[in-house]
């Protein structure tokens, strides 16, 4: 599942998310559905690194054993033109198969009225907007599985074998703390999001093996982004699908997306308030 937002970027926060392909159906497109365009041809193969592939998997065993997932953010964002860094502070909660809540607040806004936030609960995608006063509510499609959002892709865990055919992967380098891993995309979608990636995955003998520690992406405009995940806490007990209810914010402006299964949707994160136990993640300003 991709979620909105962890853009993650969403493919984090401030990048574009689209919605995840439909299931092919045999012997014809899907009703509805724009056909389409056909897949670029398979890069060559590379040769096999056994360490990475060895990461891999330690990687997808540790993720798929996850119910739910809680970390908080430290993000800084550089504008390549004005030279420009601007940093902000949040919390990302998530649980399988398709909810998340996430908020990113601006760290220069005392106020806290510059924030970014959303909500998935599984059948729409609640995007809040502090500055804006807006909601946006974009529906995934019933026969879709999820927001597809690479951010919270990483953070969720993908499969090993789907991670070395979407993206052009290599260990970069490992010490005692930490994986590094070098990421490009191949996919046209992936491409737009950004230009480069390198992930850093806390190490085997650490306390949070093969969660997320650190992102770095570098954009197609030259802007970059620097995602940092601390406290990490998984399976906290009382996390339910409750936790992750839209929440109308009075007197804002709610409007709904049109369909764009080919297409991408802005992403967002999530505002105030406690949602879950153990601190929980943060919830939408009433």
């Amino acid at each position: 599942m991709r979620i909105a937002g962890f853009t993650l970027a969403a493919l984090l926060v401030a990048a574009t998310v689209g919605l995840a392909q439909p299931p092919a159906v045999p012997g014809g497109p899907v009703p509805g559905q724009p056909v389409p365009p056909p897949a670029p041809p398979a890069p060559p193969a590379k040769a096999a690194d056994p360490k990475l592939d060895a990461h891999l998997d330690q990687w997808e065993k540790k993720m798929s054993a996850v119910v739910n997932l809680r970390t908080e953010i430290g993000l800084k964002r550089t504008d390549a033109v004005f030279k420009k860094d601007t940093n902000y502070t949040g919390v990302v909660l998530c649980m399988k198969p398709n909810f998340a809540v996430l908020r990113l607040d601006n760290a220069g806004d005392p106020s806290k009225t510059d924030y970014e936030a959303y909500i998935c609960d599984g059948k729409a995608v609640y995007a809040y907007d502090g500055l804006k006063k807006t909601i946006t509510q974009i529906d995934i499609p019933q026969n879709q599985t999820g927001v597809d959002n690479l951010m919270l892709d990483f953070l969720a865990g993908m499969k090993a074998k789907d991670v070395k055919e979407r993206f052009d992967i290599n260990l970069f380098k490992t010490d005692d703390h930490y994986i590094y891993l070098d990421i490009k995309p191949l996919r046209p979608a992936d491409q737009r999001e950004f230009a480069h990636l390198r992930l850093a995955l806390y190490g085997p003998a650490t306390k949070f093996a093969y969660l997320p520690a650190q992102v770095y992406m570098l954009k197609p405009s030259g802007d970059s982004e620097l995602w940092k995940f601390s406290n990490p806490q998984v399976d906290i007990p009382g996390v339910a699908p409750a936790n992750f209810a839209y929440v109308p914010i009075k007197g804002w402006d709610v409007k709904k997306a049109p369909p764009a299964p080919m297409g991408g949707v802005p992403m967002g994160v999530a505002p105030k308030g406690p949602v879950a136990p153990a601190g929980g993640a943060v919830r939408p300003n009433k």
